[in-house]
């Protein structure tokens, strides 16, 4: 409980004069003086209860008075917050104070070695190179006056006590040393700290910077984008693109209000991404009420026509389910047709805002007039994923539909797996 108490009491009084929009390097500033002032006080109160009444040393005591003085001042300039002038009055006057007295006892209290700590803290209460180099040299002459005079007079002021006197001056310097590196010690721990808090703040918020970038753009372009600033396009061979498109969706948003639209349409996509996280298929975008997405990217692989297929079924198996729910209720449901066609594409990603992973090339047109062709609640196929998947689906033939650069393009409904296959 005392610790704690004395603890408290410390931390106020080394924060006397700090406010919350103070410098780092005045809080550290103010934080030595104030700490070295009140030692000093502590010390040089000592003194004057223990001379002031022993008439031979009269001097000591007028000479703890005004050192009393000059370590208390500084934490009054701090208090009003006149941070540099209380380091440039706490450096000036020990310098003149530590010489007077070095002179006036001949060295032999050993005051001249005050100038050592002295030295070191211009070094840590100023910013400025130039005001640094000369209090230090102020220092040394100092020092060198104050050596230089006792070989040329003799002390002024002697007293029987100077021998016990040296060894306070020394263990004042030694004490001032070490509340310097102690407390840079401190600092350095404390900023250690900070930093290393900073450092899993800023990795927290990395990780989430990364997941959010891997979720819109695939694993491979987001790492090439992140390393590079860019990420190339590539071809791909063979790739299987679907569209869904849901009918009679404008004339709902008509008359549906546009908040429940949407909340509608997100439970009907987020269901869709967890079928295309399910069977390995990219999401491309969602436009309107159409969704697109394609298999076979950015990973190759041979099984894509398969698994968009078995996706798309899927699909329409959770749409009819839907359907039934939602009327049951009396509630808005929607009705879902989509494309699916298979053949090469170029993938990447174009412009310098709002990054987005896309595709291009016929196959992209070709699947986009697969839906428009489909019928609701079918899996409309191109006579090109046809001739991969139909050892794997039962497939029928429906004619054929004009596609933009393909002329006219075969069309399979896809009613389901083929008893010898494997189960979705």
């Amino acid at each position: 409980m005392l610790s704690a108490s004395i603890s408290k009491l410390w931390d106020h009084i080394i924060n006397i004069g700090l406010t919350p929009g103070a410098s780092q390097f005045d809080k550290k500033r103010v934080h030595l003086i104030n700490g070295i002032c009140s030692w000093a006080t502590l010390t040089y109160i000592g003194y004057v209860i223990v001379f002031w009444n022993i008439s031979q040393a009269k001097f000591v005591f007028y000479e703890s008075l005004v050192g009393l003085f000059a370590n208390v001042f500084p934490i009054v300039l701090n208090h009003y917050r006149k941070f540099n002038l209380s380091c440039h009055f706490f450096n000036v006057f020990n310098l003149f104070l530590y010489l007077f007295l070095a002179v006036m006892e001949g060295g032999r209290d050993g005051a001249e070695y005050i100038f050592v700590p002295l030295c070191v803290s211009s070094m840590l209460f100023f910013k400025s190179r130039y005001i640094i180099f000369v209090y230090f040299m102020a220092n040394c002459l100092f020092f060198a006056i104050a050596k230089i005079s006792h070989s040329l007079m003799a002390p002024v002021f002697t007293w029987y006590g100077q021998p016990h006197q040296v060894i306070a001056n020394w263990c004042s310097m030694f004490v001032f040393l070490f509340l310097i590196i102690f407390y840079f010690k401190s600092e350095n721990e404390q900023q250690e700290k900070l930093l290393e808090t900073k450092n899993i703040t800023l990795s927290d918020e990395k990780q989430k910077s990364d997941n959010l970038l891997m979720n819109i753009l695939p694993y491979e372009t987001a790492e090439e984008l992140k390393h590079t600033g860019t990420a190339k396009s590539r071809s791909f061979s063979m790739v299987t693109v679907m569209f869904t498109d849901f009918r009679n969706f404008t004339a709902a948003a008509e008359v549906v209000h546009p908040e429940k639209l949407v909340n509608e349409i997100h439970c009907y996509f987020t269901m869709f991404d967890q079928v295309m996280s399910k069977y390995n298929i990219e999401k491309i975008k969602t436009i309107g009420d159409s969704y697109m997405c394609a298999g076979g990217l950015p990973e190759e692989n041979d099984t894509n026509p398969a698994d968009v297929v078995r996706a798309a079924l899927e699909i329409q198996e959770f749409m009819a389910q839907m359907k039934l729910e939602k009327e049951s209720a009396n509630e808005l449901f929607f009705e879902c047709r989509l494309g699916i066609h298979t053949g090469p594409v170029i993938a990447g990603i174009v412009g310098t805002k709002k990054f987005a992973y896309d595709i291009w090339g016929d196959t992209v047109n070709v699947a986009s007039r697969m839906e428009s062709g489909g019928q609701v609640g079918k899996v409309n196929i191109s006579g090109s994923t046809y001739d991969l998947v139909k050892d794997i689906f039962e497939c029928e033939y429906r004619g054929k539909i004009a596609a933009k650069n393909k002329g006219e393009v075969d069309m399979y409904f896809v009613n389901g797996l083929l008893s010898r296959s494997v189960p979705v």
